[in-house]
């Protein structure tokens, strides 16, 4: 286990070096809105604009180590479908969540994507990514898409935890992801149901 880059007051997440070839994804197969939990007291929901560059590249930098892809993203992000939280105090952004269209996934070529989940670690059990995942979840509805995708990593299981509570469910599409499915829920105290998976 390594932190990824950390900035003054701001520690990052931890990053574990995956040994598994293929990537987990998930679907959500329903095009039904979610709730979406009030926002804190000192903090604003709203959507990236010119400006945010440097702020969010450093939030975003606290928990993946991905180089280079922010151009390519921006492209492809549905309009409105940028979500960030700005912490009033400091002005920093400290949760972020994008809502996409097309995909990284050869599986889902069509299908609109959720990613790049990130919250800051100081201002976690707050709700934030749940609320920024949630309106991301809302657009990819709103747009239409009956069957999203997102893509993620065994050891993100905070993140996990707030896809499954909104409705996303486990796609397997390789032989060793009931055994990476099942361990998972197992650290989030949960049981494995096999009907609450959708299967390639």
């Amino acid at each position: 286990m390594a932190p990824l880059r950390s900035l003054p007051g701001r520690p990052a997440h931890p990053f574990f070096e995956s040994h598994y070839e293929h990537q987990l994804e998930m679907v959500r197969p329903s095009t039904a809105r979610v709730a979406v939990p009030p926002l804190p007291p000192g903090y604003v929901l709203r959507q990236f604009r010119t400006g945010d560059e440097q702020p969010y590249d450093e939030l975003f930098r606290l928990a993946f180590e991905d180089e280079g892809r922010f151009p390519e993203t921006l492209a492809r992000t549905l309009e409105g479908g940028f979500f960030v939280v700005e912490y009033l105090a400091s002005g920093q952004l400290v949760a972020s969540c994008l809502a996409s269209h097309g995909s990284s996934s050869p599986r889902h070529p069509a299908a609109g994507q959720m990613g790049w989940l990130v919250t800051d670690p100081s201002h976690a059990r707050k709700g934030l990514g749940t609320i920024v995942a949630a309106c991301a979840t809302n657009r990819l509805s709103e747009q239409g898409y009956a069957r999203p995708y997102l893509g993620t990593e065994d050891f993100r299981i905070a993140a996990i935890s707030i896809y499954l509570k909104l409705g996303w469910k486990p796609y397997l599409y390789h032989d060793d992801m009931e055994a990476r499915w099942r361990c998972i829920v197992a650290q989030l105290g949960r049981e494995f149901d096999p009907t609450a998976i959708c299967w390639e």
